[in-house]
Protein backbone atom coordinates (compact mmCIF):
# COMPACT_ATOMS: atom_id res chain seq x y z
CA UNK A 1 0.00 0.00 0.00
CA UNK A 2 1.53 3.33 -1.06
CA UNK A 3 1.72 6.44 1.08
CA UNK A 4 0.51 9.91 0.06
CA UNK A 5 3.91 10.92 -1.34
CA UNK A 6 3.92 7.90 -3.66
CA UNK A 7 0.33 8.58 -4.69
CA UNK A 8 1.17 12.20 -5.50
CA UNK A 9 4.21 11.17 -7.51
CA UNK A 10 2.21 8.68 -9.57
CA UNK A 11 -0.49 11.30 -10.18
CA UNK A 12 2.15 13.77 -11.39
CA UNK A 13 3.37 11.46 -14.15
CA UNK A 14 0.44 12.35 -16.39
CA UNK A 15 1.84 15.90 -16.56
CA UNK A 16 5.26 14.81 -17.84
CA UNK A 17 6.34 16.25 -21.18
CA UNK A 18 5.84 13.59 -23.84
CA UNK A 19 8.90 12.53 -25.78
CA UNK A 20 9.15 11.34 -29.37
CA UNK A 21 8.39 7.58 -29.41
CA UNK A 22 11.49 5.50 -28.76
CA UNK A 23 13.60 8.61 -28.22
CA UNK A 24 13.65 10.04 -24.70
CA UNK A 25 16.19 12.68 -25.78
CA UNK A 26 13.70 14.56 -27.98
CA UNK A 27 10.48 16.20 -26.84
CA UNK A 28 7.37 16.04 -29.02
CA UNK A 29 6.63 19.38 -30.70
CA UNK A 30 2.95 19.49 -29.72
CA UNK A 31 0.56 22.12 -28.41
CA UNK A 32 -0.04 19.98 -25.32
CA UNK A 33 3.67 19.99 -24.40
CA UNK A 34 3.94 23.71 -25.11
CA UNK A 35 0.90 24.40 -22.91
CA UNK A 36 2.48 22.51 -20.01
CA UNK A 37 5.71 24.48 -20.33
CA UNK A 38 3.89 27.82 -20.63
CA UNK A 39 1.97 27.05 -17.43
CA UNK A 40 5.15 26.17 -15.57
CA UNK A 41 6.96 29.30 -16.75
CA UNK A 42 3.96 31.47 -15.88
CA UNK A 43 4.04 30.27 -12.27
CA UNK A 44 7.82 30.47 -11.89
CA UNK A 45 8.79 33.53 -9.84
CA UNK A 46 12.04 33.85 -11.81
CA UNK A 47 10.09 34.66 -14.98
CA UNK A 48 6.61 35.86 -13.95
CA UNK A 49 7.75 39.45 -13.33
CA UNK A 50 8.81 39.95 -16.94
CA UNK A 51 5.18 39.46 -18.08
CA UNK A 52 3.65 41.77 -15.46
CA UNK A 53 2.64 44.99 -17.23
CA UNK A 54 1.75 46.60 -13.89
CA UNK A 55 5.37 46.34 -12.71
CA UNK A 56 7.23 49.43 -13.88
CA UNK A 57 10.56 47.57 -14.05
CA UNK A 58 9.32 44.71 -16.24
CA UNK A 59 9.97 44.39 -19.95
CA UNK A 60 6.21 43.97 -20.43
CA UNK A 61 5.56 47.41 -18.93
CA UNK A 62 8.41 49.10 -20.80
CA UNK A 63 7.55 47.55 -24.17
CA UNK A 64 3.88 48.46 -23.76
CA UNK A 65 4.99 52.08 -23.39
CA UNK A 66 7.15 51.75 -26.49
CA UNK A 67 4.22 50.25 -28.41
CA UNK A 68 2.07 53.24 -27.53
CA UNK A 69 4.73 55.63 -28.78
CA UNK A 70 5.29 53.77 -32.06
CA UNK A 71 1.63 53.31 -32.96
CA UNK A 72 -0.09 56.40 -31.65
CA UNK A 73 2.58 58.88 -32.55
CA UNK A 74 3.93 61.19 -29.96
CA UNK A 75 5.10 64.68 -29.13
CA UNK A 76 7.83 63.20 -26.94
CA UNK A 77 11.21 64.83 -27.12
CA UNK A 78 14.15 62.75 -28.30
CA UNK A 79 15.37 62.57 -24.70
CA UNK A 80 12.00 61.20 -23.51
CA UNK A 81 11.88 58.66 -26.33
CA UNK A 82 15.48 57.64 -25.61
CA UNK A 83 14.57 57.08 -21.96
CA UNK A 84 11.72 54.70 -22.91
CA UNK A 85 13.95 52.75 -25.30
CA UNK A 86 16.73 52.55 -22.69
CA UNK A 87 14.23 51.18 -20.15
CA UNK A 88 13.21 48.49 -22.67
CA UNK A 89 16.82 47.58 -23.45
CA UNK A 90 17.74 47.45 -19.75
CA UNK A 91 14.71 45.34 -18.76
CA UNK A 92 15.29 42.78 -21.52
CA UNK A 93 18.99 42.63 -20.72
CA UNK A 94 18.33 42.22 -16.99
CA UNK A 95 15.60 39.58 -17.32
CA UNK A 96 17.50 37.50 -19.87
CA UNK A 97 21.03 37.86 -18.48
CA UNK A 98 22.47 38.94 -21.83
CA UNK A 99 25.22 40.94 -20.08
CA UNK A 100 25.15 43.88 -22.48
CA UNK A 101 27.32 46.03 -20.26
CA UNK A 102 30.14 43.49 -20.12
CA UNK A 103 31.87 45.83 -22.59
CA UNK A 104 30.93 48.95 -20.62
CA UNK A 105 28.79 50.46 -23.39
CA UNK A 106 26.24 47.82 -24.43
CA UNK A 107 23.00 49.22 -23.06
CA UNK A 108 23.75 52.75 -24.21
CA UNK A 109 24.88 51.61 -27.66
CA UNK A 110 21.86 49.36 -28.24
CA UNK A 111 19.60 52.23 -27.17
CA UNK A 112 21.32 54.64 -29.54
CA UNK A 113 21.05 52.22 -32.47
CA UNK A 114 17.31 51.79 -31.93
CA UNK A 115 16.60 55.49 -31.36
CA UNK A 116 18.48 56.38 -34.54
CA UNK A 117 16.08 54.28 -36.62
CA UNK A 118 13.08 56.30 -37.81
CA UNK A 119 10.00 55.05 -35.94
CA UNK A 120 8.06 53.93 -39.04
CA UNK A 121 11.13 52.08 -40.24
CA UNK A 122 11.51 50.40 -36.84
CA UNK A 123 7.93 49.14 -37.06
CA UNK A 124 8.61 47.87 -40.59
CA UNK A 125 11.69 45.97 -39.39
CA UNK A 126 9.61 44.32 -36.66
CA UNK A 127 6.40 43.72 -38.60
CA UNK A 128 7.96 42.38 -41.83
CA UNK A 129 11.34 40.97 -40.77
CA UNK A 130 11.79 38.43 -43.57
CA UNK A 131 11.00 41.04 -46.21
CA UNK A 132 13.54 43.31 -44.51
CA UNK A 133 16.08 40.44 -44.34
CA UNK A 134 16.08 40.59 -40.52
CA UNK A 135 17.80 43.96 -40.71
CA UNK A 136 17.08 44.95 -37.11
CA UNK A 137 18.81 41.82 -35.81
CA UNK A 138 21.80 42.68 -37.99
CA UNK A 139 21.92 46.26 -36.70
CA UNK A 140 21.73 45.26 -33.05
CA UNK A 141 24.22 42.40 -33.34
CA UNK A 142 27.00 44.40 -35.00
CA UNK A 143 30.13 44.72 -32.87
CA UNK A 144 29.99 47.30 -30.10
CA UNK A 145 32.56 50.03 -29.59
CA UNK A 146 33.95 50.04 -26.03
CA UNK A 147 35.50 53.29 -24.89
CA UNK A 148 37.74 51.50 -22.39
CA UNK A 149 40.72 49.79 -24.07
CA UNK A 150 40.53 47.02 -21.48
CA UNK A 151 37.06 46.03 -22.69
CA UNK A 152 36.38 43.78 -25.67
CA UNK A 153 33.81 44.53 -28.37
CA UNK A 154 30.79 42.21 -28.37
CA UNK A 155 28.37 40.83 -30.95
CA UNK A 156 25.06 40.68 -29.09
CA UNK A 157 23.08 38.29 -31.29
CA UNK A 158 21.24 36.79 -28.33
CA UNK A 159 20.11 40.22 -27.10
CA UNK A 160 19.24 41.36 -30.64
CA UNK A 161 16.91 38.40 -31.17
CA UNK A 162 15.36 38.82 -27.71
CA UNK A 163 14.69 42.52 -28.21
CA UNK A 164 12.96 41.81 -31.52
CA UNK A 165 11.05 38.85 -30.08
CA UNK A 166 9.73 40.63 -27.00
CA UNK A 167 9.05 43.87 -28.86
CA UNK A 168 6.78 41.94 -31.24
CA UNK A 169 5.11 40.12 -28.35
CA UNK A 170 3.83 43.42 -26.94
CA UNK A 171 3.66 45.69 -29.98
CA UNK A 172 1.70 43.22 -32.15
CA UNK A 173 -0.50 41.50 -29.57
CA UNK A 174 -3.11 39.09 -30.98
CA UNK A 175 -1.72 39.24 -34.52
CA UNK A 176 0.43 36.87 -36.57
CA UNK A 177 3.31 39.36 -36.28
CA UNK A 178 3.53 38.64 -32.56
CA UNK A 179 5.46 35.46 -33.47
CA UNK A 180 7.82 37.05 -36.00
CA UNK A 181 11.11 36.30 -34.23
CA UNK A 182 12.63 33.25 -32.60
CA UNK A 183 15.00 33.78 -29.69
CA UNK A 184 18.62 32.90 -30.35
CA UNK A 185 19.35 30.81 -27.26
CA UNK A 186 22.39 28.64 -26.52
CA UNK A 187 20.33 25.72 -25.19
CA UNK A 188 18.01 25.73 -28.20
CA UNK A 189 20.94 26.24 -30.58
CA UNK A 190 22.87 23.32 -29.07
CA UNK A 191 19.93 20.92 -29.31
CA UNK A 192 18.46 21.99 -32.66
CA UNK A 193 20.73 19.65 -34.67
CA UNK A 194 19.09 16.62 -32.98
CA UNK A 195 15.67 17.72 -34.24
CA UNK A 196 17.00 18.66 -37.67
CA UNK A 197 18.51 15.17 -37.97
CA UNK A 198 15.30 13.49 -36.79
CA UNK A 199 13.23 15.37 -39.39
CA UNK A 200 15.90 14.99 -42.14
CA UNK A 201 16.53 18.72 -42.42
CA UNK A 202 19.97 19.82 -43.67
CA UNK A 203 21.81 21.91 -41.09
CA UNK A 204 23.46 25.09 -42.34
CA UNK A 205 27.08 25.57 -41.25
CA UNK A 206 26.36 29.19 -40.35
CA UNK A 207 23.15 28.75 -38.36
CA UNK A 208 24.96 29.75 -35.14
CA UNK A 209 26.14 33.03 -36.69
CA UNK A 210 23.54 34.08 -39.26
CA UNK A 211 20.10 34.69 -37.79
CA UNK A 212 18.16 34.22 -41.04
CA UNK A 213 19.61 30.70 -41.34
CA UNK A 214 18.92 29.96 -37.66
CA UNK A 215 15.23 30.88 -37.87
CA UNK A 216 14.86 29.15 -41.24
CA UNK A 217 15.90 25.83 -39.67
CA UNK A 218 13.43 26.36 -36.81
CA UNK A 219 10.63 27.01 -39.30
CA UNK A 220 11.50 23.84 -41.25
CA UNK A 221 11.54 21.74 -38.07
CA UNK A 222 8.16 23.13 -36.97
CA UNK A 223 6.68 22.46 -40.42
CA UNK A 224 8.08 18.92 -40.52
CA UNK A 225 6.64 18.20 -37.07
CA UNK A 226 3.12 19.04 -38.22
CA UNK A 227 3.11 22.85 -37.98
CA UNK A 228 1.10 22.82 -34.74
CA UNK A 229 3.23 25.12 -32.57
CA UNK A 230 4.51 28.70 -32.72
CA UNK A 231 8.12 29.83 -32.84
CA UNK A 232 7.62 31.09 -29.30
CA UNK A 233 6.33 27.68 -28.26
CA UNK A 234 9.29 25.97 -29.92
CA UNK A 235 11.75 28.26 -28.10
CA UNK A 236 10.18 27.69 -24.70
CA UNK A 237 9.66 23.95 -25.14
CA UNK A 238 13.21 23.13 -26.22
CA UNK A 239 14.71 25.50 -23.65
CA UNK A 240 12.68 24.05 -20.77
CA UNK A 241 13.08 20.41 -21.77
CA UNK A 242 16.83 20.54 -22.39
CA UNK A 243 18.06 23.08 -19.83
CA UNK A 244 18.23 20.51 -17.02
CA UNK A 245 20.04 18.00 -19.23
Amino acid sequence: MSNKIEQEYKASLKYNLKCIPNNKELVQLTQENVALVEAMIRHDSDYSNSNDETNSTSSAHCLSKLSSVLFKGSTLSKNEYTKIVFECVSAIDRENSTHLNADGVGREEMTSRIVNIEKKRLLEYLQHPKKQQYELVKILSEKTHPTDSKMKARNNLSFASKFCHYACMYIFKNTEAQDNFSIFDNIVCTNMPKYAKYYNIPLSKNYKKIYSEYIDIIDKIIKASGDKISRNGFDHLLWYFHKAK
